[in-house]
């Protein structure tokens, strides 16, 4: 399944042991692991531990924690070339953030935002494919499902398809996954009928403002959150999927008066999202702007912009394990002058 290679301060995996050709991905807290008092720095693996937001998380190989990973996160994946299969074993970051949306979503239930601010070379399309498979049965303390559909948005129309085609690859059961690849009417049908989950492009729900009104709980994960998610597109999102008629009201008089600046809007959508009791926003970005941390962001008095990501897995993180180059090495300055 999958093989570590440990020692006092750091953790290493790989899930195809192949001689001197063996290649391990880190599986690490941090570049640097924190130090755990009186324990090791890697016990993570196999101890509790308390992670970067006070929480008790249980350690990765615990028994109930090693049976959840088999069950909804080992996963095979056909290369398209070669036509072999190999074992996807999530990285610590993809496991954690997976781990802290569904628990905080079971006990909250739905009408939350999450900022999720994963760099380039975190495995984005995978966090989100596991996710997505995970929230679609989730149930919260009450034994109750607490969304009826999960619905993925993306904002990069040709990296669409790539998306779907991971979250479909991780079915288990098919006809879980709706792809909306044919035209707006297809989405309407999949949000009416009620399925598990929807992937789609944001620019489909500009379409159908006035045609869907459901008394449904969605999840909503936005892949690529940035200012594109904060103007038109997220207020049309909204009126499709909320049933509160007084919003509707508030923002077609919106629509009625001059249209106010790119900050006005986001205003009146930072107010409103606190009235959708029955949508939860899951935003990926690599690089969210002020208005996008706002938006999807947790609050948090203790950081300037008085919000924070819900989750993070940084740039530096990303180049120092090798997953992305840093650009600064090549950075070079010069000066053009005229003749």
């Amino acid at each position: 399944m999958v093989h570590f290679s440990v020692d006092d301060d750091s953790v290493y995996m790989t899930t195809k042991v192949e001689g001197k050709e063996t290649g391990f991905l880190p599986f690490n807290r941090d570049t640097h692991n924190p130090l755990i008092p009186e324990h090791f720095a890697s016990s993570y693996l196999w101890d509790d531990f308390i992670d970067e937001d006070g929480e008790l998380q249980p350690g990765i190989l615990r028994a109930d924690s090693l049976l959840l990973l088999i069950q909804n996160y080992l996963h095979a994946e056909r290369d398209e070339k070669s036509g072999k299969e190999r074992l996807i074993f999530p990285r610590f970051h993809q496991l954690m953030v997976v781990r802290k949306l569904l628990k905080h979503a079971m006990t909250n239930g739905s009408g939350h935002n999450y900022l999720v601010q994963h760099s380039a070379g975190s495995g984005k399309s995978n966090s989100i494919a596991w996710l997505a498979h995970q929230l679609a049965n989730l149930c919260g303390v009450d034994g109750q499902p607490v969304f009826d559909s999960i619905v993925v948005i993306t904002d990069r129309r040709v990296l669409n398809k790539q998306l779907q085609d991971t979250i479909k690859e991780f079915e288990k059961i098919k006809g879980v996954v709706t792809k909306i690849d044919r035209n707006t009417k297809q989405l309407v049908t999949a949000l009416k009928r009620g399925d598990k989950i929807i992937i789609t492009t944001l620019q489909k729900f500009g379409f159908i403002g006035e045609m869907v009104k459901l008394d449904r709980r969605f999840a909503i994960i936005v892949d690529e959150a940035h200012s594109s998610q904060t103007g038109e597109n997220v207020k049309d999102l909204k009126i499709v999927l909320t049933s509160d008629e007084q919003l509707r009201q508030a923002l077609d008089k919106d629509e009625e008066e001059e249209i106010d600046p790119i900050e006005m809007e986001l205003e009146k959508i930072q107010k409103a999202r606190q009235r959708l009791p029955h949508l939860s926003f899951f935003a990926f970005t690599a690089t969210p702007k002020d208005k996008t941390l706002a938006l999807f962001g947790t609050k948090d008095p203790a950081v300037k912009e008085g919000y924070r990501p819900f989750h993070q897995y940084t740039m530096r993180q990303a180049i120092e394990e090798g997953f992305i180059l840093d650009v600064l090495q090549s950075y070079t300055t010069y000066k053009l002058t005229s003749s």
